[in-house]
């Protein structure tokens, strides 16, 4: 009998100590995991300022881009007109110089090579400042 419970005890024993290593092994591959890991942390700053007198207004598009790209400019209306249907339409931010703004859609042009394109030009004038800065709004068709 003393036997009996004996074998008995060893054997509840050793089931749970065998039930118990395998979460023992994932605690360890977890720690072991964790210790790997590193907090990394980022600062920055961000500012966002909104002008609550802008005072856009359209103007007419002109410069190199028109003249070079001649063939396949062409105004807003004339492509409503056409019904010319829109495939992508990009804008051109923050600019202050008419030169610097021809420049960038000249690259995007390029780089899209679209059958037809209207661009419709803004400018803000900064009252602060005596500048303009200009917003492009360009539709490729």
């Amino acid at each position: 009998m003393k036997k009996t419970l004996i074998s008995l005890f060893l054997m509840s024993l050793a089931a749970n100590v065998s039930a118990q290593t395998p979460e023992v092994l994932d605690v360890q591959n977890v720690d072991q995991t964790m210790s790997q890991l590193m907090m990394v942390e980022q600062e920055g700053e961000f500012f966002v300022t909104i002008d609550e007198e802008t005072s856009f207004e359209e103007i007419t598009f002109s410069g190199f881009v028109v003249e070079r790209y001649s063939e396949i400019y062409i105004s807003r209306h004339d492509a409503k007109a056409l019904q010319l249907e829109q495939k992508k339409k990009f804008y051109v931010y923050g600019e202050k110089d008419l030169e610097a703004l021809n420049k960038k859609i000249a690259l995007r042009i390029d780089q899209d090579n679209p059958k037809f394109f209207s661009v419709d030009l803004y400018r803000d004038y900064h009252g602060d400042s005596g500048d303009f800065s200009y917003v492009a709004r360009v539709m490729e068709y």
